[in-house]
Formats: C-alpha cells, structure tokens, sequence
C-alpha cells in the first residue's frame, strides 16, 4: 500500500507516494492513528489542509523504490521524530542539545557517506 502527503485542497503532492513511515503511529503515541490520515488538522496549524492519502500502487511499487530514495526517507522520518529536540523549551542540558544537533546533523549527512546507500552507518539517538 502506497501512501502520500497531499495539500487537500488542490491534492498537490507534497512528497513522492512511497510506504507510510516506519514510525508514524509511535511517534505520536496513538491506536488506530490510520483512522486519522486523511486531515492531518489534529496536529496544529502547520499541518491544516494536509493529509497522507493512499495511492493506487502495489507491493512490488515499493520494493521497486530506490535504495537511495529508503535510505533518505528513512533519514527524513527519524529527523522528523527527533524536531521535538530543537524545540526551546525542551527542558535539555546543554550537552544534551549538542548531542541532538549531532545526531541529526548526521542524519541529514548520511548521502554523503562513501559507500551510500549500499552500506550506511546510522546514527546513534542520544537517550
């Protein structure tokens, strides 16, 4: 099953139609989350008129993406898991924050890795 994120109101794409991430469901902590792509609303103000929509694909679609475009989509979903860190609120040492700038400045060099995306060395989350 092929999903995308779409402007809903011109049904722009606004990402390639690919798998829904990993960590979608988790990241937000909630049951049945599928019950709720279609308006991502719910989240705030920067996610009004979007929503993931599945699209017409196959099993064999998604086995078919790139290794370049699964690694990268990968990288983008675990950066989005961490964006909590940025906040300037987030009760974090000093330290703490550095290692989270790290860890996702790794994340979005990870194409850049001499042997991408055949091997990949992913990045350690600080805990």
């Amino acid at each position: 099953m092929l999903w995308q994120l779409k402007k809903l109101s011109t049904n722009e794409a606004l990402n390639e139609a690919g798998p829904l991430p990993n960590n979608w469901g988790p990241v937000f902590g909630m049951a049945g989350i599928q019950d709720r792509l279609g308006d991502l609303s719910w989240l705030g103000e920067a996610f009004n008129d979007q929503g993931w929509v599945q699209v017409e694909g196959t099993a064999a679609t998604v086995a078919e993406a790139s290794p370049e475009w699964i690694a990268w989509n990968n990288a983008k979903t675990l950066l989005a898991a961490s964006d909590w860190s940025m906040l300037s609120d987030v009760p974090l040492t000093v330290s703490a924050k550095q290692l989270w700038i790290e860890y996702r400045r790794d994340l979005r060099n990870i194409r850049s890795q001499a042997q991408f995306p055949a091997t990949i060395t992913w990045p350690v989350k600080p805990e």
